[in-house]
């Protein structure tokens, strides 16, 4: 059987990934659900757990955390964008990114037409990606299928 500091140092790099992500997700709420209560409430939770020498109750208590940090994963607000979408547009000159919600005719300099995607009719970029992907997942063309129809 391992000793019992083989067993605290062999757990270490666990409990202080577990205690380093538990910090951030708290850090991430927000300031009505009180972080700052909670984060020195896990401080002192794991300090008075720091003298735990039992295998089975250090892993206990790595659960619990565990348990808490699932929980913490589903409630935490994730991070929005502040800077809104970006799109571009590749021209023979560059590219050039365009500001804005998107909808509406793109026009260049000289007042042509850049792009026609607004948002409601399908984008070509993404066609030409999706045609790719198929070509790449193996669905070429459809000589396969004609004549069966």
């Amino acid at each position: 059987m391992a000793s019992p500091s083989t067993m605290i140092a062999a757990s270490k790099p666990t409990i202080l990934s577990t205690y380093r992500t538990l910090t951030r997700l708290i850090k991430l709420l927000p300031s009505k659900q009180k972080p700052e209560k909670q984060l020195q409430e896990i401080r002192q939770t794991f300090r008075k757990n720091s003298v735990l020498s039992d295998e089975t109750d250090i892993k206990t208590c790595i659960q619990q955390a565990g348990e808490k940090i699932a929980y913490l994963r589903i409630v935490t607000p994730k991070k929005s964008s502040t800077e809104g979408n970006k799109r571009w547009i590749y021209t023979k000159d560059g590219a050039v990114q365009i500001e804005g919600s998107g909808a509406g005719n793109t026009r260049g300099d000289g007042g042509r037409v850049l792009s026609n995607f607004d948002g409601k009719n399908l984008d070509p970029c993404k066609i030409i990606t999706h045609n790719g992907q198929l070509r790449r997942m193996g669905f070429q063309n459809n000589l396969h299928a004609k004549g069966l129809f």
